[in-house]
């Protein structure tokens, strides 16, 4: 009898246990979550760099975005017992077994960036608003400046890639940063107002007292971009490439298309490549914007690696600059993507 107990209690105790995981969509919400999170982040940086280090090869970007996730579970249980009883008695012997098994069934759609979605994200320049309310929200104006802007009052940025070359003047490194010191200092203050039908104004404002380092930094931007000088305490932002009346301080941004070609032109080549299959840069490029390098096999410590025609190329894990400009293309192409959440990755795990 006591075997025989000792079985039945076997038997109940798997039944509870396999009944017990009726709903397994909160044990996984939070592996899924953060898997998917971290695997969606790392493929968009590699897809990024990818393209990046295709362009400087003469290819055309591709992009294919994510557009929904559906993980969906299957699970199938079994529970089989026996029992002897010839002869009968307490010594009868018998077994019980139990098996589950849990299967995961994801499906992802890829959409490819094309037709207005490509013009709109990768041809047209970027929204005016998008580069001021990063200023405004504390981003650095030297990094965005130089990442994302052609010119200001007319002082150009540079250019190295052959399809967007321009020479640039040599006041635009100064200028960016002169803008640098009285932003963090709060020498110069943005103010972006928006309007209900998609439209804004920008103001920029200086306070009623400077310092000599801000006196200095202001006068030189005055005198170089052509700026009042009668310390009026508002400038209006227009989005030119220089100004059209008196007062202004004009910005023309650059496209995403351009801001990749640009930072494309800090791939380290190889060897082999230089002749012919990398597309040389219009002019010299002595401080590139992201250094990418190359090499035979894949790298120990990268921000992101890729491989392409045979070569590795990567971002430096220990490169805070190139890392912090990678970053903002990043954040760029998001808000320039003007086609609201449609295209946003949807990821679809069953919690019954």
């Amino acid at each position: 009898m006591e075997g025989r107990a000792s079985l039945a209690v076997a038997a109940l105790s798997m039944s509870l246990a396999l009944a017990g995981c009726t709903n397994i969509g909160a044990q996984r919400l939070a592996i899924d979550r953060s898997d998917y999170a971290t695997h969606l982040r790392e493929t968009n940086k590699e897809q990024l760099l990818l393209n990046i280090v295709a362009m400087r090869y003469g290819d055309a970007p591709l992009f294919l975005e994510v557009s929904s996730v559906i993980s969906q579970y299957t699970r199938e249980g079994a529970l089989r017992g026996d029992l002897t009883l010839d002869p009968p008695g307490d010594d009868s012997i018998g077994g019980v077994s139990a098996s589950m098994l849990l299967r995961e069934t994801p499906t992802i759609t890829y959409t490819p960036l094309a037709g207005d979605h490509f013009s709109r994200s990768l041809l047209a320049p970027i929204p005016p608003a998008s580069i001021l309310a990063m200023i405004e929200s504390g981003w650095s104006s030297d990094y965005l400046f130089r990442l994302a802007v052609r010119s200001i009052n007319g002082v150009r940025n540079g250019g190295h890639d052959p399809l967007f070359a321009q020479e640039a003047d040599p006041e635009f490194v100064e200028v960016v940063a002169a803008i640098g010191r009285l932003q963090q200092s709060r020498g110069l203050v943005l103010h972006v107002s928006h309007a209900e039908q998609g439209g804004f104004s920008a103001m920029a404002r200086m306070p009623a007292t400077l310092s000599a380092q801000q006196q200095g930094d202001l006068e030189y931007l005055v005198r170089t971009l052509g700026l009042p000088g009668d310390r009026r305490p508002e400038l209006r932002i227009v989005f030119a490439s220089d100004q059209t009346a008196p007062g202004q301080l004009a910005i023309g941004s650059r496209s995403m298309l351009e801001i990749f070609s640009e930072i494309a032109q800090g791939v380290d080549v190889p060897a082999e490549d230089e002749a012919g299959r990398a597309v040389p840069p219009a002019h010299r490029v002595v401080d590139p914007l992201v250094r990418i390098h190359s090499g035979r096999s894949r790298p120990a410590d990268a921000h992101v690696a890729v491989r392409y025609r045979g070569h590795w190329f990567w971002i430096d894990g220990q490169d805070s600059v190139s890392k912090r400009t990678f970053l903002i293309a990043q954040i760029l192409l998001s808000l320039n993507d003007t086609s609201g959440n449609a295209n946003a990755p949807l990821v679809t795990v069953p919690t019954g």
